[in-house]
């Protein structure tokens, strides 16, 4: 058995262990070049051919999806099969014009995967394999490599250690943003990282996956000023109020010099399959604005590139890229990532990013937050007219680029498969056949309840917040930069969620159709908090001390409800994200250090940004341990002042909220539950009941 056909069995086997030995492996040429699968029944066994091992996974997957009726999903998978696979009727087969399939976006290391171990990182590889991906983006370990780089270069350990931020902020380090906050990492971490990295590439290799490692673009170590004093380093202006990084000028006889210490010490460590992630000047300032100066620094970064890797390609994010810089690389050089192409494409308004080849990218998520949102059939529409267009450029891939993952799963099935096939399907029975799989049998209500969700939440690219998440203040319009306000009918969600609630009894068994109920309820019962805000504080600043207290009263029991329906799933719990964190740690001051980590990015993000709670999340825990607090804590500083409400010290109110938080994010226990409590099905349905009338009340009250 060759090292290729290993790797597939041994992922199928991963999925279907007594189904493993039914299946024939093969590969097959390309067609005019492009990858390609075949389905086929030969002597009572599936055969699957494709033209590399991710041809081949991929044509696993479709198999399971269209003939066995089966899903895959970080929500769970629903892989129930007789004893003998059914077989495959006509010969299936596939092509795909895109050449790579990328995976992930340097935030998605620190909103989702900051404290993954090799468990889940082997699932989410084999994820990756069935869905598609030969391109994934791969930062973990970098850690070890700017060790080595400094203390290669005569820097001590200490000062490498006060460069690197903690586990939670490194992909804003890989990103140019920050250095040092949250830190310092202990050595502990970096050695660990650097194992789990080298068990990370190892499996995407050989599932015939290209990693895309880092690249050097000019972010260095302050000390490194003392090693070059004659160096010009810049320390570029502050990223929303944290300290700007300092930037080694690519025009400096020294840039070459490092940059070749860190391509050797990074191809020792993990060898190299000659993709490096850069963004120049991501979000922040260069030394000079000027188009020679971008432009120059861009030419200067690459030839370093090259000068250590002759088959060198710079993958490179296009969202704060400029014209001067792509202008500058050589066409065969650079792949740009359209990061937000389902709703602001980048494509369209660069001439196809001026040449260069491309890859049309799904973003979707901000922060990890849990809004239901994304509109499906211009997600198809999109990736199939882009294809089609004569002004498409060199088009050469499709990726997903989210911030975080592990939430709106729909649109990864849908994207993913969009990778073999030239037209949109037909998205009322796609959404249908979708149903179907994920929760493993056909229910009329769970496809009705979907064609709502299709006419709702998931009719448009939108970035919903919650306002119950949201730091307390009079005036409010935002939770960070999203929406508070539904872009959508509330009553077409709410039956949506009592036809998902009616499955209960056929369907309840299955943890996908938990997931989606808890979802979808979630979504119904926090928008509540916005018509019960503006009654609150309208009797507020009126005088209505009846109506104030009532409302108080709601809110405060709108998020316990809420934190209790949402305990029911274990992919809406705080205690897991914290346990993770503190699992790394071996000694106190490491545990403590990583609880830090994990509770300030969840809940303020960090105290000194001007983007309070981005990454504010919708969970058991912190619906009643933190937001509800906030919360309390606003109606009594109201209640203190309500017959004099021109008397409310807004910004006393804020010092004072912040105290409280900062001593939150310093806690080192867990009070939080690791496991789900109750019946989802039937906490669902109390919850249904009580908060039918509060929806009724916001309709009455949006149209008065």
């Amino acid at each position: 058995m060759s090292s290729l056909i290993y790797s597939v069995h041994e992922l199928v086997a991963r999925l279907l262990p007594k189904h493993a030995d039914q299946f024939v492996f093969e590969e097959i040429a390309q067609e005019n070049g492009a990858d390609v699968f075949e389905i086929e029944s030969v002597d009572g066994k599936v055969r699957l051919r494709g033209s590399g091992v991710t041809s081949i996974s991929s044509a696993f997957h479709w198999y399971l999806k269209y003939t066995c009726q089966c899903h895959v999903s970080w929500s769970g998978d629903q892989l129930e099969l007789s004893e003998r696979l059914p077989q495959v009727g006509e010969l299936i087969r596939q092509t795909t014009p895109y050449a790579y399939r990328y995976h992930l976006n340097f935030c998605t290391f620190s909103y989702s995967m900051a404290w993954w171990t090799w468990e889940r990182w082997e699932r989410e590889i084999d994820w990756m394999a069935l869905h598609g991906i030969n391109m994934p983006l791969a930062m973990t370990g970098q850690e070890a490599v700017w060790m080595n780089v400094g203390l290669r270069l005569g820097l001590t350990a200490e000062q490498m250690l006060d460069y690197l931020p903690g586990p939670a902020y490194l992909a804003w380090h890989y990103m140019g943003n920050v250095d040092g906050m949250a830190g310092p990492l202990p050595q502990s971490w970096i050695e660990g990282q650097q194992k789990l990295q080298l068990q990370i590439l190892k499996r995407q290799r050989e599932l015939g996956m290209t990693p895309v490692l880092a690249g050097f673009y000019g972010h260095v170590p302050a000390a490194l000023r003392s090693l070059y004093p004659e160096a010009n380093i810049t320390q570029l202006d502050a990223w929303f109020g944290m300290p700007g990084i300092h930037f080694l000028d690519p025009s400096d006889p020294v840039f070459a010099q490092i940059a070749r210490v860190f391509y050797e010490e990074q191809e020792k460590l993990y060898g190299t399959d000659h993709l490096y992630a850069m963004d120049l000047f991501h979000e922040g300032s260069s030394p000079d604005s000027s188009s020679s100066y971008m432009a120059q620094a861009a030419l200067e970064v690459c030839n370093a590139m090259i000068a250590n890797d002759a088959e060198a390609v710079w993958v490179m994010q296009s969202w704060s890229m400029s014209e001067p810089i792509v202008d500058a690389l050589p066409d065969q050089r650079v792949i740009l990532l359209d990061l937000y192409a389902e709703k602001h494409p980048r494509w369209k308004k660069t001439e196809a990013f001026y040449g260069k080849p491309w890859i049309w990218c799904m973003l979707h998520n901000f922060g990890g937050r849990n809004g239901m949102h994304g509109d499906l059939n211009a997600m198809a529409n999109g990736i199939a007219d882009a294809q089609h267009s004569v002004d498409k450029g060199r088009l050469c891939g499709i990726g997903f680029a989210p911030e975080a993952i592990e939430e709106n799963p729909v649109f990864y099935d849908l994207v993913s498969e969009m990778v073999w096939r030239t037209e949109a399907p037909d998205m009322e029975e796609w959404t249908a056949q979708y149903v179907r799989r994920r929760y493993g049998a056909h229910s009329d209500a769970a496809v009705e309840a979907w064609k709502l969700l299709r006419l709702s939440v998931y009719s448009e690219n939108a970035n919903p917040e919650a306002l119950l998440c949201a730091r307390p203040k009079l005036e409010l319009d935002r939770v960070c930069n999203g929406t508070i306000v539904p872009f959508y009918n509330m009553d077409i969600l709410f039956a949506a969620w009592e036809l998902l609630v009616a499955c209960g009894d056929e369907l309840g068994v299955s943890k996908n159709y938990q997931y989606d109920l808890i979802n979808v309820g979630r979504e119904v019962m926090s928008h509540q908090s916005h018509h019960i805000y503006l009654r609150w504080v309208e009797a507020f600043k009126a005088g209505d001390c009846s109506t104030f207290y009532e409302q108080g009263a709601n809110m405060q029991e709108l998020i316990s409800d809420l934190d209790k329906l949402v305990g029911t799933n274990r992919y809406f719990l705080t205690g897991p994200w914290l346990a993770q964190a503190a699992a790394w740690g071996h000694t106190d001051e490491e545990k403590a250090l990583y609880a830090f980590n994990a509770r300030t990015q969840i809940s303020t993000w960090w105290p000194e940004v001007n983007f309070d709670d981005y990454a504010h999340k919708q969970w058991a825990g912190m619906l009643s341990g933190f937001y509800l607090e906030r919360w309390k804590r606003f109606a009594a500083s109201l209640e203190e002042v309500l017959h004099q409400p021109d008397r409310f010290n807004e910004a006393e109110f804020d010092h004072e909220i912040r105290r409280w938080e900062i001593e939150w994010m310093n806690r080192t226990d867990n009070e939080f539950a690791c496991e789900p409590s109750g019946d989802p099905v039937a906490v669902s349905r109390t919850m249904i009941t009580k908060h039918k009338e509060m929806v009724n009340q916001a309709r009455v009250h949006s149209e008065v």
